[in-house]
């Protein structure tokens, strides 16, 4: 869903190779949006919602977000009648104020920006760009143009006078001048963890308010679509579809191993099952990128396009995808989630079940987890990137603006008072990782679905995080989770993708090793593949994705030529990730997924897109 809202007048032409959009004019401003079934309006107030947002008091589909959606303007944090997984904003006609809004995480962005007499909120860039016609941004695109992640820290955006809203954030404005008059924040994760226990009654808990939140986002809809990759989230939300008709997607050969056990969890639920493959989207053409550019602005993992370029659907329906941050099991607590750790630990935590050693959070060994963390993330910016950039006369300007918007992460950590150090890790990837990178999964689907993250939503993750992290780590509280759920022992009966031929249900000190030996003979594997020069040979001991088949396709290197055919950037910019691609086609550098290469082409289309429109002709150009 694309929207722009403006107390200006807003040029529909600028913008008219998106899809669908219409025209609104509102009592205090304009809108352009192409699914007005997200509007919510009653005298009082006019809402827009991205994603969902419900009041689980009221039964009435419509009435329950509009309720939502102003209890989001009055109050915040939301009460607890009030859940979900969404990014929106709320016009109170008669206070002439406009409040916009996110849920914990900040899984749908959303944008504003306010200059002169200008002033408005979008959920996409390239719109907001392009209609008031917004300088780019230095400090923004060298974030987005260089690792770990390739996104934006904090309110940083790719362009001038333009922000995005902080997870948990709440900012009133005046309506129209665009002034800000308050900001609240959503500080809730974390607050309420309770002793080291799995009880019966903390499982039943989870497990009811899961099953509410699938039940609140799917009721618009008979049928309910999942993305089913056979791990273990997906299979949570697979096992809380109730009275629903499924149908069950992945990526990926459907001979892979992968792909089976996910047919095989759709069999047991009585679902419909899809699998489609094709190599060719990892480095499609480029009308295909731009066009899922300009829609989403979350092209990253090309695999998703397998399932959304085959699927047609006469109306929107809902898609479901399993939790994104990994709270569940606690993955993002790096220091025990370490190969180091575990191999130390396997007997005293794996075996024995013992308490992991959390430390007490304090502000000395706080300030000193900032410092690490702020020095790894600015390491990323070394002089070769600002000369290929050509950004080295922005350079003090860059690294004193990429600080502060550190420091608006950190402040929004330390608002919580974490009781343990190993936390600070955990919601700083929350707000990073999750936030910018692993939201990609949700939004991407979200032209062609419905598409939300159930384990995402407010109350579910503030009940994720009031597990106490010895009960989430090493999937003890998942592993009860399946153990005690009727819906769920079934699909706990299916091996995963980690632990191919034995059950999900297995004790860890079985799964554990045979994990490792299967991690090692597929490293092996791949080393052999890189020597041998070989296109035909074996990466995996299990049949699953050999990343190096995306690098053979034929039209590989042409395409990434015409991905950089106007060329936003610079052309060392572009030969770094080109040459990265030849090597990597060549067995020279070990063959990963290309959501780094495709990270610098989306910036590229995006910058592109936000210039001038998107010319409805395609070129077709002749191949040698």
């Amino acid at each position: 869903m694309n929207f722009i809202y403006s107390t200006t007048v807003l040029d529909a032409s600028k913008v008219d190779d998106f899809k669908n959009l219409s025209y609104h004019q509102l009592t205090s401003g304009f809108l352009l949006i192409n699914d007005p079934s997200r509007i919510f309006e009653d005298r009082e107030t006019f809402s827009v919602i991205d994603g969902y947002l419900h009041d689980e008091d009221v039964k009435d589909s419509y009435e329950s977000s509009l309720k939502a959606s102003q209890s989001a303007y009055h109050f915040w944090p939301l009460p607890e009648n009030i859940t979900g997984s969404f990014s929106g904003f709320t016009i109170h006609h008669e206070q002439s104020e406009i409040a916009i809004f996110t849920d914990l995480t900040n899984v749908y962005p959303l944008y504003y920006f306010q200059k002169e007499e200008n002033f408005a909120i979008s959920n996409n860039l390239i719109l907001l760009g392009r209609l008031f016609q917004i300088e780019n941004d230095p400090a923004g695109i060298m974030q987005r143009a260089i690792g770990p992640n390739f996104e934006n820290i904090g309110s940083r955006t790719i362009l001038k006078n333009c922000k995005a809203i902080l997870p948990g954030e709440k900012i009133v404005f005046q309506n129209p001048s665009g002034i800000i008059t308050n900001k609240e924040y959503d500080d809730t994760l974390y607050q309420e963890i309770g002793s080291v226990s799995r009880s019966e009654k903390d499982i039943n808990r989870y497990w009811n308010q899961y099953k509410k939140e699938v039940s609140l986002c799917t009721q618009i809809s008979e049928n309910v679509n999942i993305a089913l990759s056979g791990g273990m989230d997906s299979r949570i939300a697979l096992g809380a579809i109730q009275n629903k008709k499924i149908h069950a997607y992945t990526f990926g050969n459907p001979k892979n191993y992968e792909s089976k056990v996910a047919g095989k969890l759709a069999k047991i639920k009585g679902a419909r099952y899809s699998c489609f493959q094709d190599l060719e989207l990892f480095f499609p053409q480029k009308r295909v990128l731009q066009n899922f550019v300009k829609e989403t602005e979350s092209v990253k993992l090309n695999s998703w396009l397998e399932i959304l370029t085959n699927v047609t659907q006469a109306s929107k329906e809902p898609l479901l995808l399993g939790e994104l941050c990994e709270g569940l099991p606690a993955r993002n607590i790096k220091i025990f989630n370490s190969e180091a750790f575990r191999k130390k630990s396997f007997f005293s935590h794996y075996i024995r079940k013992e308490n992991f050693p959390l430390t007490p959070a304090t502000d000395e060994n706080f300030q000193q987890w900032k410092k690490i963390k702020q020095q790894k993330l600015l390491g990323w910016f070394d002089d070769n990137w600002f000369k290929k950039l050509r950004y080295s006369e922005y350079k003090q300007e860059i690294f004193e603006a990429t600080k502060k918007d550190i420091e608006e992460i950190f402040t929004r950590i330390e608002n919580h008072h974490l009781p343990y150090l190993e936390l600070f890790d955990e919601l700083f990837s929350w707000y990073t990782f999750t936030r910018k990178e692993l939201s990609k999964q949700v939004l991407i689907c979200n032209e062609h679905f419905y598409a939300f993250s159930p384990g995402m939503s407010t109350k579910l993750l503030r009940l994720t995080s009031y597990i106490h992290p010895n009960d989430r780590l090493y999937y003890r509280f998942a592993n009860q989770l399946f153990k005690n759920t009727p819906e769920l022992k079934k699909l706990g009966q299916v091996p995963t993708s980690q632990f191919p031929g034995i059950p999900l249900s297995t004790p860890d000190f079985l799964k554990i090793p045979w994990w490792g030996i299967r991690s090692k003979i597929d490293d092996l594997l791949t080393k052999k593949l890189m020597s041998s020069k070989s296109k035909t040979g074996r990466a995996k001991f299990f049949k699953g994705m050999n990343w190096a088949d995306i690098y053979f396709q034929p039209e590989v290197s042409d395409n990434m030529q015409d991905y950089y055919s106007k060329n936003a950037l610079t052309d060392e910019y572009a030969e770094t990730f080109q040459n990265l691609v030849e090597k990597r086609k060549d067995m020279k550098a070990w063959p990963f997924a290309n959501m780094d290469i495709m990270s610098g082409v989306q910036l590229n289309l995006q910058l592109n897109l936000i210039s001038e429109k998107l010319d409805p002709t395609p070129i077709l150009k002749n191949r040698k």
